[in-house]
Formats: structure tokens, C-alpha cells, sequence
């Protein structure tokens, strides 16, 4: 029998044109999850700013959880966290790091978060990320940044000078793990396990502002997610062990009924028994309530226009949400209404300066937001307070 030449030959000839680039590896390369460690997002003086940046295999544009890490503003990395489970399930996750309260006292913890969402706004393009699907999430200290940035999206003097100024820190959802939410009531609704003086000028709490919490109500308050509660906040999912010793519980409680009294959209989900954090965030079920949570509005219909929130201050109308593209209108009851816009990348509010006389008080309303290209969101009920 004769063995012909050809065989070896043309394994030779594969493994050449593998190495000159004649054969797409880049798709063998994106069969499995990505990692981008130490990417530079801000600076502050000569500190750099660092994300991960996990994106998931195959192709996007995909939608964005932000990872904030806890530990009392005053430890903590942007290693591990519960979010990179996320990333098999389609999601990007950018795991942050930020300055801590011995490095610089608040506001710069917030600022450094906002300036992560501008970052990747002003990055998604090269990065595959969807700028209209950001998502929010962390952990205790990580917990109250998380709700800050969706709380205070519209807060001008809490974004700092981290750069891309002309992109949005808007996030459209919120995932807040046992993160204080008002400062000035730690100490009198903590538990009787509780040890820590939340008053006193020691605690985490006090480091973050740089002064004893009830001698500086001016500070406490500015660092009070429930303080900058408005009706155009995103969905919040809130989740919390009623046996913490560290975050009272009545911090989430207080939380999620003042967005509720709001108008906006809120879940809270009390662990029964559960600690500041622990396996059982991790069960199986409640793992559930997060996937579920992010799905819902994070998915890939959420590319459409879509109202998560609206109010109404003098003759004013603003909705919020996204999917919102140049020359979007605000319907009333199916009627346009002359509308502008934020001005920023991503379009993430609309505003009709004289559609806020046409709703007397405790009325409701149908309003939707629509496209030039005819795309509508689905109707959004709205209540005039």
C-alpha cells in the first residue's frame, strides 16, 4: 500500500494558514466568557479608577450590570461578587472599584460610580455594551452607592469631573443588597444585636461624610439615597436580612415605601432570619428573584421606548426611561405634546414644558413616549400627586 504525501502536507498547510491569520480565530476566541481586568475609568488627582470588565461569549450589543463591592466605604475590591454569575446568562458585568472614605469623603464614592456609567456610555460602542440597558448593583456600602446612582441620577452636583460629561450616569434598574439608605436613622432603627454606635464620629457611616452623623444633618442627608427619591426613578429590587446587625432592615423598609409613595416601580424582599449578606442570598430562589428582576428590564425589548417613571413640577411634565431617541414626543392620552429632551447620550428623559397644567391633581393618565420612527412604548399609568 502507498501512503500518499498529500496528508501531512495539507496538515501542514492548515496549521500555516491558522498562523497567518487565514482562518477566523476570533470566533474560537469568543466561545466562552471575556475578561478585561485594570481598565483605567477616571482618574481623581493621581488615583486611577479601575473596572472588570466580564462580557459574556458570543455577539452583543449586551446589556450592563455594574458591580459595586461593599465594605463600610472603607475596604473592599472589585474581585468575585455574586454578579459575575450573570455573565453566562448573556449580561456584561463591570466590577468597579472607587475611593474610599480615607481617601476622600463623600461625594466621591457616588461620583466614582457615575463616572463608571459614563465611561461605559462613552465606550459601549467598542466594547459591544448596550448604553440604554445599564443596571445598578451592590452590596451594603455597595448597596447605597447602587441606590444612589438610582436615586440621584438627576443629582447635577453629585457627578464630579470624572470625564465624558456629555453621557448619562442614569441606570434603568437597581439591585440594592442591605445598603443604608438614611443616614440620620441608623442608630435609632437598628437591632438589638446591633453594635456598632452608628452616631458616633468612629462609625463607617460618619467616616463616609467626615463628621458625627446627627452633628452634620446637612452631610447625612446629602448621602441619603431616600432623600433624593423622585417618581422618574428606575425599578429598584431590594433585598434584606431582617436579622442584620449592621444595616438595620428599617433602612430598606423606609427605602422601598418612599419609592412606592412615588410611583415607582419597587420590590422588597425580606430574608427571613438572614444577616447582613450570607449563603442565604445565595439560595437558589432568591437568585431566581434577581435573574427574573434584571431579565424583565434589561432584555432586549427594552431597546424600545419605554416609561419607567414620570412626575410633574409647575406646568412641567418629565418621564424617564429609555429607548428615547432624537425627536421622541411625550403622548398625553394619545396626544402628542411638544417635548425636548435631556441632551444626553443616552436619551434618558423627555419634557413637555406645558403638559403638567393639563393634569389637575390626583388625575390619572395614560402616557406613552413615541419615536420618529413610529416605535411606542407601552402605555405608563400616571397619578398626579
Amino acid at each position: 500500500m502507498r501512503i500518499s504525501r498529500t496528508v501531512p502536507a495539507l496538515a501542514l498547510a492548515c496549521l500555516l494558514s491558522v498562523a497567518a491569520g487565514l482562518f477566523d480565530t476570533s470566533a474560537i476566541a469568543q466561545t466562552g466568557p471575556r475578561v478585561q481586568r485594570d481598565i483605567e475609568y477616571a482618574r481623581a488627582g493621581n488615583k486611577r479608577l479601575l473596572l472588570d470588565l466580564h462580557l459574556p461569549p458570543g455577539e452583543g450589543p449586551f446589556p450592563v450590570i455594574v458591580w459595586i463591592h461593599g465594605g463600610a466605604w472603607l475596604s473592599g475590591s472589585k474581585e468575585g461578587g455574586p454578579a459575575l454569575r450573570q455573565v453566562e446568562r448573556g449580561y456584561a458585568v463591570a466590577s468597579i472599584n472607587y475611593r474610599f472614605s480615607y481617601e476622600a469623603r463623600f461625594p466621591a464614592q457616588i461620583e466614582d460610580s457615575k463616572a463608571a456609567v459614563r465611561w461605559l456610555r462613552a465606550n459601549a460602542a467598542e466594547h459591544d455594551l448596550d448604553p440604554d440597558r445599564i443596571a445598578a448593583w451592590g452590596s451594603s456600602a455597595g448597596g447605597h452607592l447602587a441606590a444612589m446612582l438610582g436615586t440621584a441620577g438627576d443629582a447635577v452636583d453629585l457627578e464630579g469631573s470624572g470625564g465624558n460629561p456629555g453621557f448619562s450616569s442614569r441606570v434603568q434598574a437597581v439591585v440594592d443588597w442591605y445598603g443604608p439608605a438614611d443616614l440620620l436613622n441608623m442608630e435609632s432603627q437598628g437591632l438589638a444585636c446591633d453594635l456598632i454606635d452608628h452616631d458616633s464620629f468612629l462609625s463607617p457611616e460618619s467616616q463616609l461624610i467626615g463628621c458625627a452623623l446627627q452633628s452634620c444633618p446637612d452631610k447625612a442627608d446629602r448621602a441619603s439615597p431616600v432623600k433624593y427619591v423622585t417618581g422618574d426613578d428606575p425599578p429598584f429590587l431590594i433585598m434584606h436580612g431582617t436579622a442584620d446587625c449592621l444595616v438595620p432592615p428599617l433602612q430598606s423598609q423606609g427605602l422601598y415605601d418612599a419609592l412606592k409613595a412615588a410611583g415607582v416601580e419597587a420590590t422588597l424582599k425580606l430574608l427571613q432570619g438572614a444577616g447582613h449578606g450570607g449563603d442565604a442570598f445565595d439560595r437558589p430562589e432568591n437568585q431566581r428573584v434577581v435573574d427574573e428582576f434584571l431579565d424583565l428590564h434589561l432584555s432586549a425589548s427594552q431597546s424600545l421606548p419605554r416609561i419607567t417613571g414620570a412626575f410633574v413640577s409647575g406646568k412641567k411634565l418629565t418621564v424617564s426611561g429609555g429607548g428615547f431617541k432624537d425627536g421622541a414626543v411625550i403622548l398625553l392620552n394619545g396626544v402628542p405634546q411638544k417635548t425636548k429632551n435631556d441632551g444626553q447620550e443616552p436619551r434618558t428623559r423627555l419634557i413637555a414644558k406645558k403638559a403638567g397644567k393639563k393634569i389637575a391633581p390626583g388625575q390619572t393618565v395614560m402616557l406613552q413616549a413615541e419615536n420618529p420612527d413610529g416605535s411606542r412604548s407601552e402605555q405608563f399609568s400616571f397619578v398626579r400627586q
